[in-house]
């Protein structure tokens, strides 16, 4: 497993390329676990930014890193143990609502989709779902 600044500078450098922030967080995870998305996995994240299709609803940079834990933790077979998985993307929820008190992109974003501050704002999500989803990952 990559560090987790190794980590962290993937999905920032994937923001900076004008990844969602989604795209980026899935990516980040990913790349941390050394797991080669095929292209059709990756185009799965897309839809995620904007709190899905910019409905703003729930926080792309925290589904994205769900889509990493699944990555990840998930299963193949319908008999496979989705325990992993559940646990670690509710700790992830949990970790990600208490750290800025919403996992709404309506709330987090304030229906802002054009300025720089949203810029900042939504890679600073990004990038902290990310770092908390490495460490939960870290310790399985």
């Amino acid at each position: 497993m990559r560090s987790e600044e190794e980590c962290i500078n993937y999905a920032s450098e994937c923001w900076d390329k004008g990844f969602n922030c989604a795209e980026s967080a899935m990516r980040g995870i990913c790349f941390a676990h050394e797991i080669e998305l095929p292209e059709v996995a990756m185009k799965m994240a897309t839809p995620f930014g904007g709190g899905i299709g910019r409905s703003e609803d729930a926080c792309g940079a925290m589904t994205g890193s769900v889509l990493g834990i699944g990555a990840v933790l998930g299963r193949i077979e319908a008999k496979g143990n989705k325990t992993p998985s559940y646990e670690a993307a509710m700790e992830l929820k949990t970790q990600f609502e208490r750290r800025f008190n919403s996992t709404q992109c309506k709330v987090l974003n304030k229906g802002d989709f054009v300025s720089p501050v949203h810029e900042r704002r939504c890679k600073e999500f990004t990038l902290e779902s990310v770092r908390i989803a490495y460490r939960i990952l870290s310790k399985r």
